[in-house]
């Protein structure tokens, strides 16, 4: 291509000399090695700064050029006679900078720009944006109030034509153009190929559906992410060198939230919003992972936060709220009549866990859905590096609603298992009659079972799914919302379990501690006196009815659905059109940080979500799903996406 262009080049009469700008990347050496075989100079200079390579090329010419046209090696169909007619117009318009581009009216790909030497060197000094240094003009038509510009233009507007080469499309045109006309014709121009087009018109469609700029606009896109999240990325760069991945939870880590197009840092929050260090502003339905339930800031919970710590912390002895917060969990939740408070869910699965293995003097474990990063679970899991291999082979994991993969271990290994540990709902509603044939199956085995309700307690009625499927475990563990995201977690169940806790060791120096069991106290009440639970079910069912409406709309069903409980719902991403789940996510992640909603695909209900709030996320699914079907109906999800895929951390759901 670049041969045909050089040669298409030479033939204008407006040109006094050809230089060719390139890299010193050694995949550019075949470019030098062409121009030397065809006699025309060539300079090199920085891969990444354009501006900077061609600056150097015209400086290199001896003497150095009053005015300098500007010709891109993805043109090679590029008009001598239009390149003459722009020089003419520049030169007679007396403009510090022309072109045919700035009001597009030729066919893309047959751009020309001329510019005085000396408006070329001032941009060279003073362009400092990554993509006016890519792209090496667009400094010079940022700033009309400074430059005088000449816009070129057609007798008659063939901009929608697309003749530039950036994609296997483009390509496959500009192949069919030159073996239709080259070299039977070698000075065949604008004229001949429209022509051709004209006999051919099925040759416009090979390439049709590409925009115009679009390397150009993805830059610029990519620059305004950079500066939207210049604090946080600052942040990020100093955490990460006395931090693990920059922050203390995987799940808040460049893991989940992909680096250069996403938040990493929030600074505050009020109800249903918060702010990131670089001051935007979203609508939160992450909401801490699940354990912020009744919004940000919650003036009830504070209050009761800041009486308490007029009174103390924590103290040699225990303090009487204590009990107050734990006769409130006996009075809420079906099956406990004794509690033990932790502060992370991980603590409170571990302990019901060393309960059971107590009670029945046995050691496998069931586990179905997510149970912390404690050895037992997590040895299961592929995020397994220094868990003993012993231990790891104590856990076994069921599919949810098969209760035959859970059979199948028991008929492995008979009388061997202590419990069965599931969330009794996450994804995936319960098919009728599983969870209390869970129930027996586990009790028929001898062991316990265990409802892990971190996140469904306090979530899904005020007793958790426990109360709303009807089936009480033995032992449950809570956590999250509990408190309103004070740090906090408990293991509950029958007294004739519990009581093993005063022989089993499951001891925190903080288990006791006030502030968190005064939030806990606080949060609860409203969760008994206002219509939290029914908000959030409102809400949500909004979410999920909307949401699907939308992914039928862009016709996207085979690549999302949503599921899940209205307060806890999910929208689910699958591979599409040789995209993998997680680069279409990542794409969908991108874009909605954007537009103000944090997500990660799921839908964490808060009583503070109101209906302004589900009206903007639908609005913003709107055009996010648009980005997301154009991509991937085009093939083009890789030229919107401006980081790297997030890859999986693990699969428990």
């Amino acid at each position: 291509m670049l041969a045909r262009q050089i040669e298409r080049i030479m033939r204008a009469r407006a040109i006094d000399g050809v230089v060719v700008a390139t890299s010193t990347d050694p995949g550019d050496s075949a470019v030098a090695a062409l121009c030397a075989d065809m006699g025309v100079p060539c300079c090199r200079g920085a891969l990444d700064d354009v501006l900077d390579r061609v600056h150097a090329a015209c400086a290199s010419v001896t003497p150095v050029p009053k005015h300098v046209v500007r010709l891109t090696g993805d043109c090679p169909l590029v008009d001598p006679a239009i390149v003459d007619a722009v020089v003419r117009f520049h030169l007679a318009g007396g403009f510090d900078y022309s072109s045919n581009t700035l009001e597009p009216t030729f066919p893309d790909g047959l751009d020309v720009e001329v510019m005085s030497y000396e408006v070329l060197s001032a941009t060279w000094q003073e362009a400092r944006l990554q993509s006016q240094r890519e792209h090496v003009t667009p400094f010079i038509y940022a700033h009309p109030q400074r430059f005088r510009l000449g816009s070129f233009k057609a007798e008659r507007d063939l901009s929608h034509l697309r003749w530039t080469v950036d994609t296997p499309t483009d390509f496959a045109l500009i192949t069919e153009i030159y073996q239709a006309l080259y070299p039977a014709k070698p000075d065949f121009a604008t004229n001949d190929i429209l022509a051709l087009l004209a006999r051919r018109p099925e040759l416009s469609q090979l390439n049709a559906a590409t925009k115009r700029n679009e390397g150009l606009a993805r830059s610029l896109r990519k620059e305004e992410l950079l500066d939207r999240y210049r604090r946080s990325q600052e942040l990020l760069t100093r955490a990460t060198r006395t931090i693990p991945l920059g922050a203390q939870t995987f799940s808040k880590s460049t893991t989940q939230y992909p680096p250069g197009v996403s938040p990493h840092f929030i600074r505050r929050g009020q109800g249903s919003r918060v702010w990131d260090v670089d001051d935007n502003e979203y609508v939160d339905f992450v909401n801490a992972l699940c354990a912020v339930n009744l919004g940000y800031n919650n003036g009830t919970v504070n209050d009761a936060v800041k009486q308490q710590l007029e009174e103390g912390v924590i103290f040699t002895l225990s303090h009487p709220i204590e009990a107050q917060a734990a006769e409130m969990i006996v009075e809420m939740i079906p099956c406990a009549e004794m509690v033990r408070f932790g502060k992370n869910g991980s603590d409170a699965t571990a302990g019901a866990i060393r309960v059971a293995r107590a009670y029945t003097g046995r050691d496998r474990v069931a586990v179905c859905g997510y149970h912390g990063w404690q050895d037992w679970y997590i040895g299961s899991t592929p995020r397994h590096r220094g868990v003993p291999q012993a231990t790891r082979e104590l856990t076994h994991s069921f599919a949810y609603n098969d209760l035959g993969t859970l059979a199948a271990h028991f008929s492995k290994h008979p009388g061997e298992f202590a419990a069965v540990i599931i969330e009794p709902m996450n994804v995936t509603e319960p098919r009728a009659g599983f969870l209390s044939e869970l129930k027996q199956l586990t009790h028929s085995e001898g062991a316990l079972l265990i409802f892990d309700e971190t996140i469904t307690g306090f979530r899904y009625a005020q007793g958790g799914a426990q109360e709303l499927f009807g089936v009480a475990p033995d032992l449950a563990t809570l956590g999250k919302g509990m408190a309103n995201g004070f740090p906090i977690s408990a293991v509950v169940g029958r007294a004739e379990f519990m009581r093993l806790m005063e022989e089993v060791f499951f001891s925190f120096t903080f288990g006791g501690e006030a502030l968190s069991l005064a939030a806990a106290c606080a949060t609860m009440g409203l969760i008994q006196s206002q219509p939290v639970i029914d908000s959030m079910y409102s809400q949500g069912h909004k979410i999920i009815t909307g949401t699907r409406s939308l992914i039928a709309e862009h016709g996207l069903t085979d690549v999302l659905t949503i599921t899940g409980n209205p307060t806890w719902s999910f929208l689910l991403f699958r591979d599409h059109g040789g995209y993998s789940q997680w680069a279409i996510k990542t794409l969908f992640l991108q874009e909605v940080f954007a537009r103000g909603i944090l997500t990660l695909g799921t839908h964490n209900m808060s009583y503070a979500h109101n209906d302004e709030d589900v009206q903007k996320l639908l609005a913003v699914y709107d055009e996010v799903f648009g980005i997301l079907e154009e991509a991937l109906r085009n093939s083009k999800l890789d030229q919107y996406l401006l980081t790297r895929p997030l890859e999986p951390l693990f699969k428990v759901r």
